[in-house]
């Protein structure tokens, strides 16, 4: 007996694999032009031309997935095809395409889909493979930094570009390097490192000091390059093969003893000169038992000598309590994503297993073991993630800057009005952040046009400064330069936004796609509101249908099977000759408490059934893989009405067939179809055969 809440779960996750299989087939087969200039109707549907070609390219791109012959039918399939028609002239008659939740639904899968055409795809696959070059390597770099701002004025770029080519010079002279990086960089880490960085992969680093790292050969020192940061050089120390990723585990003892101990132990000794005192042996004690190198060699020992698991001690001991719990296991990793000493004793280990001896960071005293290594993947087996990670990195900027200059070519700005006009409203509390947009008619005047299509005004100029005034009002001196660069990014900014905007228009199979995928949301949900879901709440319906057609729903004739499975033959065999004298199963579960005793209700026409052809009340023993089954059929149930609570499962799947049958023949009154007679035929006698 089904539970009629459980039921209408399960019919609510069958409409879900309804639109997710509607919506596949919309987006994965009708991936064609349809309305080309030659195409002649094939049909029209209240009133509305229906082109031969989207008939045809339905037709043959659906032929390899229809498994029931009778759908490949030219003739089956036209009515398929105006059943789908005239269903998608309802939805849009009433308006689905407006509903809230399906044009969300749809701009979420149009922004998806045009991520593609947000970058040179050509340009992306080429750093691709940049990307994977680079990952075989790494690279010892040292640096000096001269910092700039990304938005500094000319007159400071330049001071900065003048200060590092001094050093620059120095440096290839044959002055020092790293005495040169104490003196000048000004990287806060300099002081201490002499600009030694250590060991750097691709995307460690900034895209620009990556290039210049890799490019520049062992021993040598690069030219000066910019980056976010300022201006650098760089002097590639090693190049070595990759080390791939280090999966290990870890045991931490922290630093956490008294660090005031010492001076109690000596408060003690003064007090109490030339007298042995109990208290100050305790407090020694206590010392050496909380000291943190005492505690990871106690440890250490336990290891070397077997006395316990390494998981075991993580777990009882490592004072990371968020992987102590996990028996010490940490994350993969590869070079710079842990602190240098911890980093080179993971690589270190070389045999799954070994660990390593104690070691201090500046977390604590650790011990390491090895549990797997990754060494650098296939390139097939590494393109998708070295793709994701290039379009969220700043290298994908570069692609994205030469589809603006193609766009450039392909959309034409033109000005029309001067950028002096725009000046005239910035003053000095623009460099102060306390600039307000401008009033008046100046908002409303066009500034630009792209395309000869859309116009950009003032006010949008106005709009985008006012999100980007700051707090720097020397720069006032340098207003025109300043607002002069910010409109180029502007110009850039409307014009990649406009071909964002309008994709459908420059990439046909872009417009077919999103155009199938919301016809396939329009379908999906006017069919849920007609008949999915409109059969599992009208109860009533439900019940009225199933008093129509009762006849359909009688019970056949049913077999009850006792079925006990034995582990032998003999006991298969005795567990039947008790059935035979016409001994309980109570009985038989008392004598054999090994044997598993199962009841089954199956229709007469059930493939076990047929199989064993069994008779009333006599029993029969087989062997099934290594086990034996002993049958008897204990009662042939008579057939029956079905009572509506029983089947309602079956019910609601007919109703909604009779729905979709009632709706259609609707639609046909509702929605004239007039068939091309002519072009029918032709297509007819290309396909029939």
């Amino acid at each position: 007996m089904l539970n009629l809440q459980l039921l209408e779960i399960k019919l609510k996750i069958n409409l879900i694999k309804m639109k997710r299989l509607i919506l596949l087939i919309f987006v994965l087969t009708l991936n064609t032009i349809w309305s080309q200039k030659n195409d002649e109707a094939i049909m029209y549907i209240n009133g509305k031309v229906v082109s031969s070609a989207e008939f045809e390219n339905l037709y043959t791109k659906n032929l390899d997935m229809v498994q029931d012959p009778t759908q490949k039918d030219i003739d089956n399939y036209l009515n398929l095809f105006i059943n789908y028609k005239l269903q998608l002239e309802d939805a849009y008659q009433k308006k689905y395409d407006t509903l809230p939740h399906l044009v969300k639904e749809l701009k979420k899968y149009r922004d998806d889909l045009a991520k593609k055409y947000k970058t040179d795809e050509d340009l992306i696959e080429k750093l691709i493979k940049e990307a994977y070059d680079r990952k075989k390597y790494e690279v010892n770099v040292s640096h000096i930094l001269i910092q700039v701002g990304q938005n500094a004025l000319p007159a400071d770029t330049l001071k900065a570009y003048q200060k590092i080519m001094k050093i620059y010079k120095k440096a290839i002279s044959g002055e020092d390097f790293y005495e040169l990086a104490y003196q000048y960089s000004q990287d806060p880490s300099a002081k201490e490192n002499r600009g030694k960085i250590g060991y750097i992969t691709v995307f460690s680093t900034v895209y620009p000091f990556e290039t210049a790292a890799y490019n520049t050969p062992v021993g040598k020192i690069s030219k000066p390059f910019r980056t976010r940061f300022g201006y650098h050089i760089v002097k590639v120390e090693d190049k070595r093969p990759a080390r791939g990723e280090v999966e290990v585990a870890h045991i931490m003892i922290r630093e956490k003893f008294n660090p005031n101990i010492n001076e109690e132990i000596n408060k003690i000794k003064r007090k109490n000169a030339g007298k042995k005192n109990e208290k100050e042996k305790q407090v020694e004690e206590n010392k050496n038992e909380n000291d943190p190198k005492t505690r990871i060699f106690d440890i250490y020992n336990k290891l070397k000598e077997g006395k316990d698991s390494f998981e075991n001690l993580a777990k009882k001991y490592s004072d990371d309590k968020n992987t102590a719990k996990f028996g010490g296991k940490l994350r993969r990793f590869g070079i710079r994503q842990m602190v240098p000493e911890f980093e080179e004793q993971s690589f270190a280990l070389q045999k799954i297993g070994d660990f390593s001896k104690p070691f201090k960071t500046k977390y604590g005293w650790h011990i390491v073991k090895l549990i797997k290594k990754y060494p650098i993947p296939e390139f097939d087996k590494a393109k998708i993630e070295l793709k994701n990670k290039i379009l969220r990195d700043e290298r994908a900027q570069v692609g994205k800057e030469k589809l603006i200059q193609q766009l450039k070519q392909q959309f034409k700005i033109e000005m029309k009005n001067s950028l002096d006009k725009a000046l005239s409203y910035i003053d000095r509390s623009f460099f102060e952040n306390k600039w307000n947009l401008p009033k008046g008619n100046i908002n409303e005047e066009i500034l630009f046009e792209i395309d000869q299509n859309e116009k950009v005004t003032f006010k949008d100029f106005f709009e985008f400064l006012y999100k980007r005034q700051k707090q720097n009002p020397k720069a006032y001196k340098n207003k025109k330069e300043i607002i002069e660069a910010l409109f180029e990014q502007f110009k850039k900014e409307k014009l990649f936004a406009y071909y964002m905007n309008h994709l459908e228009e420059i990439y046909p199979d872009f417009a077919n796609t999103i155009n199938e995928y919301k016809n396939g949301l329009m379908l999906f949900y006017i069919k849920s509101d007609m008949i999915w879901t409109k059969a599992v709440k009208d109860t009533v319906g439900q019940k009225k249908f199933f008093e129509q057609n009762k006849n359909n729903y009688k019970i056949n004739k049913r077999y009850k099977i006792l079925m006990i499975q034995a582990n032998d033959k003999k006991t298969a065999s005795k567990i039947s000759k008790f059935l035979k004298k016409g001994k309980s199963i109570n009985y038989i579960k008392k004598k054999y408490n090994n044997v598993i005793i199962n009841e089954k209700i199956l229709n007469r026409d059930d493939a076990f059934v047929q199989k064993h052809q069994l008779e009333e009340n006599k029993t029969l023993v087989y062997k099934d893989n290594n086990q034996y089954l002993v049958l008897k059929l204990m009662e042939i149930l008579p057939e029956q009405e079905a009572v509506f609570k029983d089947v309602v499962g079956k019910v609601i799947s007919d109703y909604q067939n009779y729905l979709e049958k009632q709706w259609l023949k609707e639609l046909k009154q509702k929605y004239p179809v007039k068939i091309n007679e002519s072009v029918w035929k032709k297509i007819r006698s290309k396909y029939k055969n």
